[in-house]
């Protein structure tokens, strides 16, 4: 028999479970608890081993886990034909061999031909099935014991299943019908068959969902065919015509074909129509019967809806079903596509019946239908007129921003639909903890990507149309007041979101990089709080914590922050000028850019461009009567001496560096051509620091740790100590079980995923510390030009240090993060 079409309504979202063949012999299905093996098929036709972590029919969405890959990859049911589990699944009871056969004889087994996406057929046998409106399962025997394969494939992935015998044969056997009412039923279909579907469809619109559906499911299956070869078949222009329009559509690209010819007077608006539903299938509509779903209006506002002459009619399962005076019109779809997020299909309507319809049909909703004209601007978020916003839209057209391409002009960067878009991109960046939000620009035709960072890792959030590109990187020009007729260099800015959206106190770093193809990418830091977090709240460990507020705590001298871009420095250096901040004290900040601020603290923005640097800020500093100075960063010897020079003047000098540890930092200064002397009496304490992700405390669950575990820790916290001071595993596992043992056993804590982390089990990050005070040992390994090794085993015979994997290991015992985490984010 065939499937029904798409349209079947989804389901109240619940917690999901893969379905089980529809027979008592086997299990019924149990709620998904766990990631499993599985094959995953490609478009490409390509199959790959891999982990499928959780299954999101509602969404459409599945997480997967490649081999040697951290991190779960989301992928919609539209990027794969098919997975298959590697877990088989078996009868329940099972008397013989030989019975059982007998069991799946009786029309327990069926023969399934799917007619794929490709154009390709994939034939098998299924024991039973379970169709949803998202796809299909099926569960393929392996042997005759009963032992199944189960396997879904995405209702996008098939145009067109068979299962089973055909409906006739079934119901003669069932004697339901005769031969004979099968043999007139069929002598019917076939006189239906022979008219052609367009003429079927110029002649009956379509009134109704399920015949609007069933029209669309058969407009699938016919040949793709140019408008103008429409045309020319039928008639109604002929090849000279036809070359005419398309040499004038050179100079009016945002003219449709069809429109051009009934403009150029060459055809009607009802020859067109003709043509769009004979040749090429489009459903006509009648707008003025057909019921309007409420939930497609919702979809489209009204103002756009005028705009582009459309109506809204269905709204089923991320698809949305449109009628359109000009159903070609990709543009138009493309926009309409990007505004719901989901699939967009348009069907033929009159354009007089459309334009009487849209008014009832939104105020019907108590929707007001048709907004005055400033009502389709961009919103003023200062209180005054538009005419600056169309002013501004002038100008960049001026400037060249519309630029035209083969689907004619492109989205302006003042389009009402793009400004929503944009500010809610940095909503629901700011809402779901993102630090980084990535706009990447594809060549040609392809769409440009918006990825999220967050917790240190890239996921997809969206795709747009090319005809975006330009204007989106404009706007964000704009809103950043940087120089938006400049493609060729890299800006920096910093974007100030309360003046877009007064509600949402946010700030963003802003750097554009010109990329190949003469396009750009945007990439934009968040900076959510502009306060600094407390100091007792950073994450230290309680020795490290004492020695850092005990070096800080001194009149003179240099604590230094380092590790890698993006592991906190910048946000440790503000946590301690909290701590610092009293109203005796003057403090100086030298900053590049200036991400968090705090009252009291006099802040600089370094600029390079004006050659104004940190060098030149920190001898301004020296000047102004400082007692602490914070320099953003040392990058190079100018400013590292002018630093050490000043922590032996009198002053409290706080910085970050780019190193992997605290003790190659040592060695680092001193190879920039440092003086190791002056140096060595200038360093107070050196912190490199690390993030690593936490567990999401949702799902982490916990067990007690196997002693192999437990051998694998310690052997990896023991690594980093000399021979000469290595404690023995005991000590250290007497050491663990007095902190972390309290129920008589070590913690192994993880975290399968849910919906709150996407997944992936992690939620939020932890840093890890390695703090290295200067001791007298360490100051003289330091003025004798000691290797960094030295130095490090020197720390170790202070009795208080520990390495980031050290500390690392510590705050897994806690249950904070895993084992993976911290091996990820130190060395050792």
């Amino acid at each position: 028999m065939s499937l029904t079409p798409k349209d079947a309504k989804a389901p109240a979202r619940k917690s999901f479970s893969w379905p089980a063949p529809p027979y008592a012999i086997y299990s019924a299905a149990q709620p998904w608890s766990a990631p499993q093996a599985c094959e995953l098929e490609g478009l490409n036709g390509a199959i790959r081993t891999c982990t499928l972590v959780s299954v999101d029919p509602d969404e459409q969405t599945i997480l997967i886990q490649l081999e040697h890959s951290k991190t779960p990859v989301p992928m919609t049911f539209a990027q794969f034909r098919r997975v298959t589990l590697k877990s088989r699944i078996h009868p329940q009871e099972i008397i013989s061999s030989e019975d059982f056969a007998d069991i799946l004889s009786y029309r327990c087994t069926v023969d399934y031909k799917l007619q794929l996406d490709n154009g390709s057929t994939l034939t098998g046998k299924t024991v039973g099935y379970v169709e949803t409106h998202y796809g299909l399962f099926l569960f393929t025997p392996l042997d005759e014991q009963g032992t199944l394969e189960r396997v879904f494939v995405p209702r996008d992935a098939f145009t067109s299943v068979i299962l089973g015998d055909h409906i006739g044969q079934m119901l003669v056997d069932q004697k339901i019908v005769t031969n004979q009412q099968v043999e007139d039923a069929a002598t019917e279909q076939h006189s239906r068959r022979t008219k052609k579907l367009g003429d079927y469809l110029v002649d009956n619109a379509v009134v109704s969902p399920e015949q609007l559906m069933l029209a669309l499911d058969q407009q699938s299956k016919m040949p793709m065919i140019r408008v103008g070869e429409a045309l020319t078949r039928l008639g109604y222009i002929d090849e000279d015509q036809l070359k005419l329009a398309l040499e004038r559509q050179k100079t009016e690209r945002s003219v449709p074909l069809g429109q051009l010819l009934v403009n150029m007077g060459y055809l009607t608006r009802a020859d067109l129509n003709t043509a769009l539903a004979r040749k090429m299938g489009y459903p006509v509509v009648d707008v003025t019967q057909f019921p309007i779903d409420p939930e497609a209006l919702k979809k489209v506002p009204a103002s756009t809806a005028q705009r582009l002459h459309i109506m809204p009619l269905l709204w089923r399962d991320k698809l949305l079903v449109i009628a359109a005076v000009d159903p070609t019109q990709r543009k138009l779809l493309e926009e309409l596509e990007f505004m719901v997020q989901g699939r967009v299909i348009a069907t033929l309507g009159d354009e007089m019946q459309i334009a009487q319809t849209q008014k009832s049909a939104y105020e019907k909703l108590g929707i007001n239908a048709w907004p005055a004209d400033d009502d389709l601007l961009p919103p003023s978020n200062d209180g005054q007129a538009s005419g600056t916003q169309l002013l501004e839209s002038m100008q960049m057209q001026d400037m060249g921003l519309e630029e035209e391409t083969e689907d004619g002009q492109q989205i302006a960067q003042s389009d009402n639909t793009l400004v929503r878009l944009i500010n809610t991109m940095i909503i629901e960046a700011h809402a779901r903890g993102v630090s980084d939000i990535h706009v990447e620009s594809q060549p040609k035709r392809a769409k440009v990507r918006i990825r999220f960072r967050k917790d240190g890792i890239l996921s997809p959030y969206l795709e747009l149309p090319h005809t975006y590109r330009a204007a989106l990187v404009a706007r964000l020009k704009i809103m950043a007041d940087l120089d938006i007729s400049e493609r060729r260099k890299p800006q920096d800015g910093k974007i100030d979101f309360s003046k877009f959206s007064p509600r949402h106190k946010l700030e963003l770093r802003i750097a554009t990089i010109p990329t190949a193809n003469n396009l750009e990418d945007v990439v934009m830091r968040l900076l959510a709080s502009s306060k600094p977090i407390a100091i007792e709240k950073l994450g230290l460990s309680p020795d490290n914590l004492a020695q850092l507020t005990e070096a800080v705590s001194r009149p003179y001298g240099m604590v230094l922050c380092v590790g890698p871009t993006g592991s906190g420095k910048t946000t440790t250096l503000h946590s301690v000028l909290g701590f610092l901040n009293t109203p005796e004290r003057k403090i100086w900040t030298a900053e590049d850019p200036i991400e968090i601020t705090q009252p009291d603290l006099r802040q600089v923005q370094i600029n390079p461009k004006i050659d104004w640097t940190f060098a030149k800020a920190l001898r301004s500093f020296l000047r102004a009567d400082p007692d602490i100075i914070m320099v953003g960063e040392i990058r190079d010897a100018e400013t590292a001496q002018i630093a050490i020079e000043a922590s032996l003047t009198g002053h409290l000098v706080l910085s970050t560096l780019h190193t992997n540890s605290a003790a190659e930092t040592v060695t680092r200064l001193i190879d920039m051509g440092m003086d190791p002397f002056n140096f060595a009496d200038s360093l107070l304490a050196v912190l490199a620091q690390r993030l690593a992700r936490r567990f999401c405390t949702e799902c982490r669950t916990v067990q007690p740790a196997s002693d192999d575990t437990i051998d694998e820790w310690l052997a990896d916290y023991l690594h980093a100590f000399p021979e000469d001071m290595r404690p023995s595993k005991d000590e250290v596992l007497a050491q663990w079980m007095a902190q972390y043992g309290q129920k008589g056993w070590l913690s192994h804590h993880q975290a399968t995923g849910c919906s709150k982390c996407l997944g992936t089990g992690m939620s939020g990050r932890v840093g890890l510390h390695e703090l290295l005070r200067v001791t007298p040992e360490v100051r003289r390994l330091i003025q004798s030009g000691a290797r960094s090794e030295e130095v490090q085993h020197a720390a170790f015979r202070s009795g208080v240090f520990r390495t980031l994997r050290q500390d690392g290991i510590s705050k897994m015992l806690a249950g904070l993060t895993s084992m993976e985490e911290v091996r990820a984010s130190s060395n050792a």
